[in-house]
């Protein structure tokens, strides 16, 4: 049983998922309580019966009683384990972690709640359906908004998913939480974010007392209607008697040739309804040409960075740390270490992490993998006697190997 569960620790590690990763998805199965007991209760029982000593009268070179006990021992381990681990000599059952990474940490009310998850299916790859429900709460846990949806799953993906928040929402602290259900199992994960109150800028209008918009003066003129002059705006244009008579005209008509800039030109006897491009001090009856814009590159999430430098630990580790130096935020920052750690093979990147949590979990595939070196690096108390426990029964596996193979 032991060989088994190290045999399948061993595989995920082989194929990039973490030991953390795999700790937590068998912990969401309900394997870690049983897990630890079984191999406990099966180790003591191993090296008890290892050091009971031979009956009298009997010869340990000759007598095949050691070997019974031995394929006794590993008949009990099996059963045991059978019975504490269910499902343990089961590894291709669908077997999900989910991750999220948010796109920034604080919103505004009505605005898209922006993130990336990524399922990681690490037993089966069978094609199943995962229903995935979002649900966002406060910190009283009241539901503000759920969702949910299906998704087909074989062995892993990643997109970006937007949720757009009430507009009710109040400024404070959320978290938002995510549920894989598959197959009557759920996976889970979840982070925290902020909502700020959202700053109304102010709207152009033909009363803000600003000249804004096509205005020819404060409020007036343009879209606003009106004739500025004698220091105010009125309804109508500003006319004068016609020689003496009655009759009255208007004086100061705008044109597109009386050299004031007015109307909605846009420079003086330019652009608006007097067509042309003002440019290089000018008008000019076509725009003026230049070189294409390039848009900006839309800006790499978190996860894609990680991504990035996982992909580069391969090959070139240093160019990996690299890349993890370019996230500003300490927790992705952590992650991206302790994701290239084991792709690179090289526990020193471990050191580069500044939680010390999030530290030993980086040197879990290292002992998990036979690299026990690293157990007086870890901090924990349970993250120690979980390296010492595997160093012991890897003591005692050799032990028993040799037993074996000085009684034949």
């Amino acid at each position: 049983m032991v060989d088994a569960l190290l045999k399948y620790v061993e595989e995920q590690m082989a194929r990039g998922y973490s030991a953390q990763a795999i700790k937590e998805a068998l912990v969401r199965q309900g394997y870690s309580p049983a897990l630890v007991d079984g191999v406990i209760d099966s180790v003591n029982m191993r090296k008890n019966s290892a050091q009971a000593p031979l009956p009298m009268g009997v010869s340990h070179e000759k007598s095949s009683f050691p070997k019974i006990i031995i394929i006794l021992l590993f008949v009990g381990i099996i059963v045991a384990g059978a019975i504490l681990v269910p499902g343990m000599f089961r590894p291709k059952e669908p077997l999900l972690d989910v991750s999220v990474t948010p796109d920034k940490m604080a919103y505004a009310p009505g605005e898209d709640l922006g993130f990336d998850l990524e399922i990681t299916n690490m037993g089966s790859a069978e094609r199943f359906d995962v229903t995935i429900t979002y649900r966002i709460f406060d910190y009283d846990d009241n539901t503000i908004k759920s969702q949910e949806e299906t998704l087909a799953i074989s062995t892993s993906m990643s997109h970006h998913r937007a949720i757009p928040l009430p507009l009710s929402m109040a400024p404070g602290s959320y978290i938002l939480k995510v549920f894989a259900n598959y197959e009557g199992k759920i996976a889970t994960t979840a982070f925290s974010f902020e909502v700020k109150e959202k700053v109304n800028m102010p709207v152009e209008s033909c009363s803000d007392g600003i000249r804004n918009q096509d205005e020819t003066n404060v409020d007036c003129g343009g879209t606003c209607g009106g004739y500025w002059y004698d220091g105010g705006c009125h309804s109508s244009p500003k006319t004068i008697s016609n020689n003496g008579s009655n009759n009255t005209v208007p004086v100061n008509k705008a044109t597109c040739s009386d050299g004031i800039r007015n109307q909605d030109e846009t420079n003086v006897d330019c652009g608006g309804k007097c067509g042309g491009y003002w440019y290089d001090n000018s008008c000019h009856s076509s725009p003026k040409s230049e070189a294409p814009i390039t848009p900006a590159e839309k800006p790499k999430t978190p996860a894609q960075i990680i991504m990035e430098a996982q992909a580069a630990a391969k090959t070139n580790p240093d160019q990996a740390k690299e890349i993890c130096t370019t996230l500003s935020d300490a927790k992705a920052k952590d992650q991206c270490y302790k994701r290239i750690a084991p792709v690179a093979n090289d526990a020193t990147i471990c050191e580069l992490i500044v939680d010390v949590n999030e530290k030993d979990t980086c040197y879990y595939p290292f002992f998990m993998q036979g690299d026990y070196t690293v157990c007086e690096k870890l901090t924990g108390d349970e993250s120690k006697q979980a390296c010492n426990q595997l160093r012991e029964l890897s003591l005692i596996a050799a032990q028993m190997q040799n037993n074996t193979e000085t009684s034949e």
